[in-house]
């Protein structure tokens, strides 16, 4: 055998074994005994060429649980199943949606939030590493979520319109809920002390708050100091204002705290559950009826989030349709 024909013969040999290992790779049951070698349980669906699997599904349990504060050790086989329909319409959503052009800037400020919730980066990088993720990693899953929602947004987009006789309707119905007791608009200096804070780094912010609250009493600009001290990324770069709210939507010891202080009034230091506020009162609005004009907006964000999510629903059973195979439970 010639060079060529030799050369020819081992590349037949080498496409044909490629071919050959794809298929198996793609068999069903090969994938369900090579994810169970790999510790990721059995194969549970297979959406446009992606398989999920048990781990994936428990990790997507625990996630729920942790987003709602729940401790169990076992979910329901009725969750699981839920969790695992939610896995394959999300993973349908993604496929479709890998050519939907999202902003860095959009993406960045996702990731930012997931950044935020940790007290420093000492913390953070060792969620990373507790959950095999990079920052890369991490990034790519931000903006392939970013993706979804923004082609799923596209797709219902008819089904969520509100109308005015809608809003009407409602406000006509529900007056009474339209009416506004009195509020308070506050602005804190914040620093993050959450229930599973180190005490030691507990000790150390309510000192540094004590001594942010002299320095107040000193004469020292509110605003500046919340600029360089307020580990509220969402309200520093505007003097710390939370804008208006009212007692139901604020801890008890922080509105107990607001009420107290007059127009302009700094407080003490206080301490909530997430941590260490000094608190302005900025502006007090008495009690009043808001009118149609004011209301409609909020009015048709509340219908437009109830069609949304009844849109959402059969959305999720329609692509649960595209999963090309379901284990039996």
């Amino acid at each position: 055998m010639n060079r060529v024909a030799l050369a020819c013969s081992i590349a037949v040999a080498i496409l044909g074994g490629i071919f050959c290992a794809e298929l198996t790779a793609r068999a069903i049951p090969f994938r369900d005994k090579l994810a169970d070698v790999f510790g990721r349980g059995h194969l549970l669906a297979v959406v446009h060429g992606r398989g999920i699997y048990d781990v994936d599904v428990d990790r997507a349990l625990r996630e729920s649980d942790y987003l709602s504060d729940i401790d169990r050790t076992e979910a329901a086989p009725v969750e699981h199943q839920a969790a695992l329909n939610r896995l394959i319409a999300k993973t349908a959503a993604q496929s479709h949606a890998a050519r939907e052009a999202v902003g860095r800037a959009n993406v960045s400020h996702e990731f930012n939030l997931l950044r935020f919730q940790f007290r420093d980066s000492e913390a953070w990088s060792a969620a990373l590493r507790g959950s095999s993720l990079s920052r890369f990693s991490l990034w790519q899953m931000v903006k392939s979520d970013s993706r979804a929602r923004q082609w799923i947004s596209n797709r219902i987009a008819n089904e969520v319109s509100v109308g005015d006789d809608e809003c009407r309707k409602l406000y006509q119905e529900h007056s009474e809920r339209f009416f506004e007791p009195e509020r308070l608009r506050v602005s804190h200096l914040f620093l993050a002390a959450p229930p599973e804070t180190a005490p030691e780094i507990v000790e150390t912010k309510h000192k540094t708050i004590e001594a942010l609250s002299v320095r107040l009493m000193s004469g020292e600009d509110f605003a500046a100091l919340v600029s360089e001290n307020s580990e509220d990324e969402a309200t520093k770069l505007n003097s710390g204002d939370l804008g208006y709210f009212s007692e139901t939507r604020m801890p008890p010891d922080f509105v107990a705290a607001a009420i107290k202080l007059g127009q302009g009034e700094i407080s003490r230091p206080i301490q909530t559950r997430l941590g260490f506020h000094i608190l302005k009162l900025t502006e007090v609005a008495p009690s009043r009826q808001r009118s149609f004009n004011e209301a409609r907006g909020d009015i048709a964000t509340e219908l437009a989030n109830q069609k949304r999510v009844e849109a959402v629903k059969k959305l999720i059973v329609d692509l649960g349709l595209e999963a090309g195979y379901l284990r039996s439970p």
